[in-house]
């Protein structure tokens, strides 16, 4: 079998494009794939979308539901708190931004970096004591001290 490692290449198997670089690539079928580890990118990539400077795409929300093993109407309920066809709708954007309210976009990608980046115990409690001060912070008279003992 033959191969080759190719510096930049764009991955698209996830719904929306990905740039990797130094991939192996396969000749199969006289046609040269990417031999890469799916799951592992998955979980990168999840990693990263809270923190992503655009506003999440279509794809990405579709992603999103996808990895996290929920239909339409458990994602709409349970996580960004709107009718199963507004996700319908968000996903249709495909790569384009979603439009999505801003807010809501933001308790989504609060809910993935939750989901995802916070694993022990005290960093559960950490993440919730600052997102509950973070989330009460306009109705108090001034910003609360947080603590970044979880980061």
């Amino acid at each position: 079998m033959k191969k080759k490692n190719v510096k930049n290449f764009t991955y698209e198997g996830l719904g929306f494009p990905i740039e990797l670089t130094n991939v192996e690539m396969l000749l199969i079928d006289e046609e040269w794939c990417p031999k890469v580890d799916v799951k592992k990118i998955s979980e990168n990539v999840m990693r990263l979308l809270p923190f992503q400077e655009e506003r999440l795409t279509g794809s990405q929300i579709h992603f999103i539901r996808i990895y996290f093993e929920m239909s339409l109407r458990k994602f709409a309920k349970e996580v960004v708190k709107e009718s199963h066809m507004a996700v319908s709708k968000w996903e249709k954007f495909n790569h384009k931004s979603t439009n999505m309210d801003s807010n809501t976009e933001i308790m989504l990608r609060l809910f993935i970096f939750e989901k995802i980046c916070v694993k022990t115990a005290k960093e559960k409690k950490a993440f919730f004591d600052n997102y509950q001060l973070i989330k009460d912070a306009p109705l108090l008279k001034k910003w609360p001290k947080i603590s970044l003992a979880a980061a």
